[in-house]
């Protein structure tokens, strides 16, 4: 089974690939059944049974509520896989980065951002569950971060949004 390729990078098949896949898709798409949702990861090179993907979406902690516009849709909560781009993500990485961001600095398509030490994997995680910065990725260490931008302007941008999100103490 080929994987779809973006650039240089590609799926794994895995179980865990998969299962963020299935996030990814919950949270971007109204997904209102099993069936709907084997469609879409088929188009994404997934094939799955519905007894897989009845385990997957317990596991990933997903349910079926009534959302905010009052259809009934899949939602992986965030307090059930951290690991995951999930609802309210977004608000728990501003307090985040408010509490945690001692410094942040462009250079190229890289950032360098400071935290107080021990407070880079946490920090990082919460970027990179969040859907506020579009970025390739994040490296962390004790206490400092390396982000990787899609360009450079990104990176001024982004380096730009972390220092006003620190400031801004929400």
């Amino acid at each position: 089974m080929k994987s779809p390729r973006v650039g240089m990078s590609a799926t794994p098949r895995t179980a865990t690939a998969r299962r963020a896949v299935i996030a990814t898709v919950i949270a971007e798409q109204n997904i209102n059944s099993q069936n709907q949702l084997v469609e879409e990861l088929a188009k994404l090179g997934f094939k799955v049974t519905q007894a897989t993907l009845s385990r997957d979406l317990e596991i990933i902690g997903a349910v079926k509520a009534t959302g905010n516009d009052g259809y009934v849709r899949y939602f992986v909560p965030s307090d059930k896989d951290t690991s995951l781009h999930t609802p309210g993500s977004d608000v728990v990485l501003v307090r985040a980065i408010s509490e945690l961001l001692l410094s942040a600095v462009s250079s190229g398509v890289m950032l360098v951002l400071h935290t107080p030490p021990g407070a880079a994997q946490f920090l990082a995680g919460h970027i990179d569950r969040g859907n506020l910065f579009d970025t390739l990725g994040t490296v962390a260490g004790d206490d400092t971060i390396f982000m990787v931008a899609r360009s450079e302007d990104s990176a001024k941008n982004i380096c730009l949004e972390l220092l006003a999100l620190a400031e801004s103490g929400k």
